[in-house]
């Protein structure tokens, strides 16, 4: 572009030299000294004369003509793209959820498909795994039954004990009533016997008082009275051993009853006693055997559910779409062995879709958060409404991971505008309130705005903007233009703007004066139709592209482009 500027300057310089001037070198001109001219060279160099204001103005229109459309096509490849308030490197896009594999296994069943709306929780896919390590579970389940086979021995063993005791008591219980009825009856046999001995002494003491009279009274010997004391003192005696015999069976009754056994009427039931002691000691022993045990199954028995849970999630998987969504994509078929952590399907939230657009940072003011804007794609005749929602200077590739495709690619000083879909507008709503025959008629175009078409080039442009986009510009000039008639206008203008330059040229070297300027005219004029046969070759190409498309397949309009993870931008 500038080499083209230079050579249409350096044109314009020499131009001015052409009449009048002779131009001793390529930068200076300097004024030709007159000579007297004869008649004949007078009038034959007259008609020149009259020619040479022509040829002047023929090249200057030339120049400016060129130099007119050399600015402009600068001016528009580079103020739009800083002042524009539209911009055509937007696409759709929505947040996705990635579904992987939670266990290794066969896909066994795909129950979606690509298209597909789920609802929240429906079942996408089924994962089986037969080649699950079952030794953890094995061992446990020994020990399990192990520890099931010793709780049962120690509570059988603790019922025994629990059954003899009770038999114990039982057999206890009925001698202490033999017992104590024996006891009674001697108890009662001792009253007795003391009672007789009491009323034997007194007896005794009796014919002791009368025998004392009597030897007092001298009628009766000493030796009378003498044996009556013994017998006294015998029956005092056996008063005392009939009192003490009373006093021990009263200690033997009450102990008994007090289950103390002591004495040797008694022994029998110590014995049995000591060994109801013993088993109960034993049965107690059991029971916190019994205990511990339990509590060690219980352990055991939680261990080997959560071992046998973990089996049954490592055996079969049921993949669920948690928030439902749209299929996107399947990473795997039917039949397939997967991993943990492979891609199975790709879900994306329609209701969240959104549009990514870049724009320079000279809009930023322009396009702040809740600027309404406008969507739109090729041929569409009603755009989408919506608002910006968030402006972001750059992304990285974990933020692109979030999202069905990655944000397009940014250069120097440009940023991101996320753009919210209005979907109460058309044409999504009109597309789905058609049904029937009617829905045939409607365009492609007219329905590019639904709220799953992640992917598709689309064209943002701020509300009341009035600078559109270069690109846009340009695609709009050339729709217009297309067909065979359009080309052969194309080529037509593009012939006579050649004929149109060589026939100049050829008008401003007769005009010259001197071989120097004839020179420098003819390195230009070529450098000149040069550029206009490239134009030209150009213009006849761009026609022909916009004339004859290349054919597309059906639905590449709504294809997402390719997934790749850029570098983070640095800019």
């Amino acid at each position: 572009m500038r080499s083209t500027v230079f050579v249409l300057l350096y044109w314009r310089m020499n131009s001015a030299c052409f009449v009048g001037q002779r131009c001793s070198s390529i930068f200076r001109c300097e004024m030709s000294t007159m000579k007297p001219a004869s008649p004949t060279s007078a009038s034959s160099s007259a008609p020149q004369q009259g020619q040479k204001p022509g040829h002047t103005r023929m090249v200057r229109l030339s120049a400016y003509s060129v130099a007119t459309v050399l600015a402009l096509l600068m001016t528009t490849a580079t103020l739009p793209p800083l002042l524009a308030d539209q911009s055509d490197r937007a696409v759709i896009n929505a947040p996705i959820s990635l579904l992987t594999a939670p266990i290794a296994g066969e896909m066994t069943r795909v129950s979606a498909s690509i298209g597909q709306t789920l609802r929240p929780g429906e079942t996408v896919a089924q994962i089986h795994n037969a080649r699950v390590d079952r030794t953890t579970l094995i061992a446990l389940d020994s020990k399990v039954e192990e520890l099931r086979g010793s709780l049962l021995a120690a509570r059988q063993k603790k019922d025994s004990d629990n059954a003899y005791v009770a038999a114990l008591d039982l057999e206890i219980r009925r001698q202490i009533e033999q017992m104590l009825a024996k006891l009674d009856g001697e108890v009662a046999e001792a009253r007795a016997r003391l009672a007789a001995a009491d009323a034997e002494g007194q007896s005794t003491q009796a014919v002791v008082r009368r025998q004392q009279d009597m030897v007092e009274r001298n009628n009766a010997s000493i030796d009378l009275l003498r044996p009556t004391q013994h017998k006294l003192e015998a029956a005092r005696f056996e008063k005392d051993a009939e009192a003490a015999k009373l006093t021990q069976k009263l200690a033997e009754l009450g102990a008994l009853k007090k289950n103390v056994f002591v004495g040797n009427q008694s022994n029998s039931l110590a014995v049995l006693t000591q060994k109801r002691r013993d088993l109960a000691f034993d049965a107690q022993r059991l029971a916190i055997e019994e205990t511990q045990l339990a509590a060690s199954l219980t352990s055991l028995q939680g261990l080997q559910a959560s071992e046998r849970m973990r089996l049954d999630s490592l055996t079969d998987a049921r993949m669920q779409a948690a928030n439902g969504g749209v299929v996107l994509s399947l990473g795997a078929a039917q039949g397939r062995h997967v991993s943990p952590g492979d891609s199975v399907a790709t879900l994306v939230d329609c209701e969240q879709a959104f549009a990514v657009g870049i724009f320079s940072y000279r809009q930023a003011q322009d396009l702040a958060v809740g600027t309404t804007v406008r969507i739109s794609a090729a041929g569409t005749t009603i755009p989408q409404r919506g608002w910006v929602s968030e402006i972001l200077p750059k992304t990285s590739d974990r933020t692109d991971q979030q999202y069905a495709v990655p944000f397009p690619q940014t250069e120097r000083r440009e940023m991101y505008v996320l753009v919210s879909l209005d979907p109460t507008s058309a044409p999504a709503v009109e597309a789905a309130e058609i049904s029937g025959p009617a829905a045939a008629d409607v365009p492609q175009a007219a329905r590019r705005t639904t709220p799953c078409s992640v992917g598709q080039w689309v064209t943002i442009t701020r509300e009341n903007g009035w600078i559109p986009s270069a690109s846009v510009a340009w695609k709009a000039v050339a729709s217009g233009f297309t067909g065979p008639d359009a080309k052969a206008a194309w080529g037509v203008l593009a012939s006579s703007a050649t004929r149109a330059a060589q026939t100049a040229s050829d008008l401003a070297v007769r005009g010259a004066t001197s071989p120097e300027a004839r020179q420098v005219w003819g390195t230009v004029s070529g450098g000149v139709a040069q550029a206009a046969d490239a134009v030209s070759h150009g213009v006849r190409r761009l026609t022909a592209k916009v004339s004859n498309p290349q054919p597309k397949g059906a639905g590449s309009a709504q294809a997402a482009p390719v997934r790749q993870h850029s570098t983070e931008n640095t800019h």
